[in-house]
């Protein structure tokens, strides 16, 4: 009787991962291309760059996720609130949640750090105005490729001219080019003290 019962455990527990998976697979299908550059940029606290550089869809960086143990089918919240920054709201119910319930649950789950979160705001409302602008307000820092609001603000963090306490460099950018992205940055210091 025991080794039936391992066997049937062991059925249901394929059964469930299996499942999952053919949630991921069906939220995959729904995101874009854009979604997918966010999704990179979200993840970068817990996926190495060279890892996220290779990924060319959703599913690479979930499956990276997984491998990572930074998402389960036993504890999605991760995704859950990826999909409700990036604004794929209607996602959530492949994960069975709402977005009420992300809402709520954010400040006792948050996962992405809110200073991951301030970027991808700004990435946002940026417009491809203020990005050349601010492009070209640091001639010596950019290489000479076509950028994204999101790449930009990658490449800043990484050349140091931007990180969690470092807000100087981006407040000053901010201020001459798009001084309503302020009260975010205002915000995210008052969430983070």
């Amino acid at each position: 009787m025991t080794s039936q019962r391992q066997g049937l455990d062991t059925s249901l527990e394929e059964n469930r991962r299996m499942d999952f998976r053919r949630k991921l697979l069906k939220i995959n299908e729904c995101l874009g291309a854009k979604d997918v550059e966010a999704l990179k940029f979200l993840c970068r606290d817990w996926l190495s760059p060279k890892k996220l550089e290779k990924s060319g869809s959703a599913l690479e960086i979930f499956e990276q996720l997984l491998a990572e143990e930074q998402l389960s089918e036993e504890d999605p919240f991760l995704l859950a609130e990826l999909l409700f920054i990036i604004r794929q709201k209607s996602l959530l119910r492949h994960l069975r949640y709402s977005k009420e319930q992300v809402q709520s649950s954010l400040p006792a789950q948050r996962r992405v750090p809110l200073f991951r979160n301030l970027l991808y705001e700004l990435s946002e409302d940026l417009d491809s105005e203020n990005l050349r602008s601010m492009i070209f307000l640091l001639p010596n820092v950019f290489p000479k490729t076509e950028m994204t609001s999101l790449s930009f603000l990658a490449h800043l963090e990484k050349q140091d001219l931007i990180g969690e306490d470092n807000l100087t460099t981006l407040e000053d950018l901010c201020k001459t080019v798009a001084p309503n992205l302020l009260k975010k940055i205002e915000k995210y210091k008052t969430e983070k003290s």
